[in-house]
């Protein structure tokens, strides 16, 4: 299965901003649910954003099957829900939250985190391979439930792309099943 550079890079920033968890005052470890609703003003990343869309909508079973377990591979699962959104589940360990660090999926990355108030905070990463940077709000109601609103900038062979995701997440379980945790290497 293929994707082009802009599916995969949207996917990609998906799956980023999916780990918002870690980044907030205290969080449940086990197993989370997301919402992720990903929009841009910018018509090709509307396109590509559309495109992914359309092909997971198309999608064989078997094709959908390897799609989602080469995301678990990678500590997600990942599918289309209601209006678009994308839906994702992830596995947070107690270190993840212990330590509240933003879990980039790759790259030279380097996060803060400013706590605001007890159930607000501020978000903002850069990484350099791929060149991506993004900044977002995160509340949460509790250790079982936040919501982010994030801006996510990306330079692809020298063009700016902005998208804008605003994340519900919920805690389902304290067993991750077969949701195996995502691979976070520590924050610069």
């Amino acid at each position: 299965m293929t994707m082009n550079k802009n599916i995969a890079l949207t996917l990609l920033l998906a799956c980023a901003c999916a780990a918002l968890p870690a980044g907030a005052q205290t969080m449940k470890p086990g197993l989370w649910s997301l919402s992720n609703q990903v929009t841009s003003s910018d018509p090709a990343v509307a396109q590509a954003m559309a495109a992914v869309q359309q092909q997971m909508a198309s999608m064989s079973p078997e094709q959908r099957r390897q799609m989602q377990q080469m995301m678990q591979q990678n500590g997600v699962q990942l599918d289309i829900g209601a209006g678009g959104a994308l839906q994702t589940q992830l596995c947070m360990t107690r270190d993840m939250a212990e330590r509240k660090e933003f879990p980039v999926q790759q790259g030279d990355c380097k996060q803060t985190f400013t706590q605001q108030s007890a159930t607000r905070g501020h978000i903002a990463f850069t990484c350099t391979k791929p060149r991506v940077s993004g900044e977002g709000d995160v509340t949460s109601d509790g250790d079982t439930r936040y919501r982010a609103r994030m801006k996510i900038r990306s330079d692809e062979q020298g063009r700016n792309q902005v998208v804008d995701m605003d994340v519900t997440a919920k805690w389902l379980a304290a067993d991750c099943g077969n949701v195996r945790p995502i691979a976070v290497p520590r924050a610069k």
